[in-house]
């Protein structure tokens, strides 16, 4: 088993695909302070007129964390600690566990509430996932949060039939056929997901002015195989030729053929599709074999440390907020994760996207949940979320999510589009605001039309 200390500094993709797509518009906690009221002196004896005493020294004030002293809430956490996809989603459970020690320890709790994280080793394999949902289920938790791409399907009848509700995390395998291409109407997707997730990375191709398109998909997931398919169906409508896709195993012995073949198709860019490991080894392959144009990728498989080495230019789409953001909310999450985290490197979408679904639940709970002095369940949860409306976390959401009680939750199709070059990540953008903000924080939407 493959620890993710050993892949720390990798990273994956699982890709995804894209029916058709437009271009188009997506639509303070108080702290106390305690002074020292003034002192009246009693009246002098027979004197005139009551005399009132200087006041009394005022004590300066003081800025108190605020005490969690409710319930407790428990939080789980299905996420890759080992496996294939470790070095995309094993920093997960370190964001969390920094967010809670930030909410209990400064911000007085969820709505007086202490949180706790409880994290479970999805081993990037299904039945790996349903075996630590299992052991989430068991350990109490109101809400799971999903960091495992492998896992999102997997886990889906397990947890809602246990009234459980997914809190949001990757939502990049949803399924590509449209009769099954739906969420539970317990699971509150907080990121883009299928089948918009493919369309981002050929969108960017279009951005940044290039006009052709091939992609190494991996031969490990259903959607990957089906990327193909859509990808023709989405080039012509954006002008962007596809040239073909070649399939790339994780264990293959060598990326020497598929890398020739990408060559051979002649397209602008390569779109990386693939298993932590095997992208960059693809990558270095694919140069070593003459290709000198641009590389794609999308989401959780964009990670700082390893892209940001290479001299090579990567344009692509991301399914958590920018790290690199100035926004005062994301320069928060670089505080608290530099103040609380274990030392990972957290600039990757993965951990961002942690983040922003940990920061809606401690809104909304907070606003509409119950009183720290009641306990908090998982039908709390689901009815406050199934309440949530046009909320964007002031961009740290890809667009507004609603979500309906009844029937299937929306997908959402907006993401946060960038182009690395020098090793320096810079946001771009297509089209109108899709989640109101501006600037690094801005997203780009696609529709059916």
């Amino acid at each position: 088993m493959i620890s993710r200390k050993q892949y720390r500094n990798r990273v994956a993709i699982a890709a995804v695909a894209v029916l058709s797509l437009t271009v188009a518009s997506c639509g303070g906690d108080d702290s106390d302070s305690d002074t020292a009221p003034a002192t009246e002196a009693p009246a002098a004896t027979e004197a005139p007129a009551a005399t009132e005493a200087p006041a009394a020294t005022e004590a300066p004030a003081t800025e108190e964390p605020m005490v969690a002293d409710g319930t407790p809430i428990k939080i789980g956490l299905v996420y890759s600690e080992t496996g294939r996809t470790a070095s995309t989603y094993g920093m997960t459970d370190g964001v969390a566990k920094a967010w809670a020690r930030w909410v209990n320890e400064e911000m007085g709790g969820v709505n007086g509430h202490p949180v706790e994280i409880v994290a479970e080793d999805g081993e990037s394999t299904g039945e790996g996932a349903v075996a630590a949902a299992q052991r989430l289920l068991d350990a109490g938790v109101v809400g799971i949060l999903v960091q495992d791409s492998t896992a999102e399907n997997a886990i889906a009848e397990t947890i809602t039939a246990a009234g459980i509700p997914m809190i949001g995390g990757t939502a990049n395998n949803r399924p590509m056929d449209t009769a099954d291409a739906h969420w539970p109407n317990t699971y509150f997707v907080t990121s883009p997901s299928n089948p918009a997730t493919a369309a981002s990375t050929m969108v960017a191709t279009k951005g940044a002015g290039l006009s052709s398109f091939s992609a190494a998909v991996c031969a490990e997931v259903p959607a990957c195989a089906q990327a193909g398919g859509l990808y023709g169906i989405v080039g012509p409508m954006i002008d962007v030729e596809y040239k073909g896709l070649v399939t790339v195993g994780a264990a293959d012995p060598s990326y020497t053929a598929p890398c020739l073949e990408l060559s051979n198709l002649g397209a602008e860019v390569i779109n990386l599709g693939l298993a932590p490991q095997t992208a960059l080894s693809v990558i270095d392959e694919c140069l070593l074999q003459g290709f000198t144009g641009a590389f794609s990728a999308a989401n959780n498989s964009v990670t700082a440390p390893d892209f940001e080495t290479l001299d090579i230019r990567l344009v692509g789409a991301l399914n958590g907020f920018p790290w690199w953001a100035d926004a005062e909310p994301v320069q928060l999450y670089r505080d608290i994760n530099e103040k609380y985290g274990d030392g990972d490197d957290v600039r990757n979408s993965s951990a961002t996207s942690t983040w922003s679904a940990l920061e809606l639940f401690r809104k909304a709970m907070g606003e509409n949940g119950p009183a720290g002095d009641a306990d908090v369940t998982a039908a709390d949860v689901i009815s406050v979320y199934q309440a949530i409306s046009g909320e964007t976390l002031d961009g740290l959401l890809a667009a507004p999510v609603s979500y309906v009680a009844d029937g299937f939750q929306p997908g959402l199709s907006c993401f946060w589009m960038f182009d690395m070059q020098g090793g320096k990540f810079s946001s771009t953008n297509v089209g109108d605001s899709g989640n109101g903000a501006s600037g690094d924080l801005q997203t780009s939407c696609f529709s059916l039309g």
